[in-house]
């Protein structure tokens, strides 16, 4: 599952290559303290279409990225290890991400509409954070969605009852404009290849984003 997953993050990263690259440019801003973890992108576009549903069974649309810095992951309430690996990583640095940032919020985004129902998500998400946003749609809503974030994922062998879905690995960021401004990229295990949160290195590239941010 896990090399699986490296190689959905890779396949993930470079797709934005290409497409970032048609468009011009594409860099990992090494200057001013950002590390090889994040890539931000110079050429942003604003999230459209945004058609989910949340946790409380209520729209989610692109205006509930306004005003916002977002930490977006994908991922599904029957994952084995990345997700509730991820999301408790995400919880513990929390409180200095929202130190940095009082209009900073994470976002489980569920690629498993068929069994994550707005209710299953809510008692999930809320068992590693409270304050973490549960959101899921239709494949045919959700994909254009996860595409606009540079992430993945896909479905396979769904006639099995107990499914896997494979999914990317890395965080996406949309700044308080509503546009994908930057991914945050996995580390991973050297015995076991898990992605997995550096904590301390996200939280120093949220913030030099947060130094550099003019909007």
């Amino acid at each position: 599952m896990a090399k699986t997953n490296r190689w959905i993050w890779l396949l993930a990263m470079l797709l934005l290559l290409v497409g970032t690259l048609a468009g011009g440019a594409w860099y990992a801003d090494k200057k001013n303290s950002l590390t090889d973890a994040v890539v931000v992108y110079p050429e942003r576009e604003p999230l459209t279409q945004v058609d989910l549903i949340d946790g409380e069974g209520e729209p989610f649309t692109e205006q509930n990225f306004s005003d916002h810095w977002s930490l977006v992951f994908v991922g599904y309430t029957y994952c084995p290890d990345i997700c509730p690996t991820t999301l408790s990583d995400l919880s513990r640095v929390y409180p200095e991400l929202a130190k940095l940032s009082d209009k900073v919020q994470v976002i489980f985004v569920s690629a498993d509409p068929a069994r994550d129902t707005p209710e299953r998500l809510k008692v999930y998400t809320e068992y590693f954070n409270p304050n973490f946003i549960a959101v899921t749609a239709e494949h045919e809503q959700l994909m254009p969605v996860v595409q606009q974030l540079g992430l993945i994922y896909g479905i396979f062998d769904k006639e099995e009852e107990n499914y896997l879905v494979d999914h990317s690995a890395s965080i996406a960021l949309v700044n308080p404009k509503g546009e994908l401004h930057a991914a945050f990229r996995p580390d991973f295990d050297e015995k076991t290849e898990m992605p997995l949160v550096n904590g301390p290195e996200l939280v120093k590239n949220f913030s030099s984003i947060l130094a550099r941010w003019r909007g």
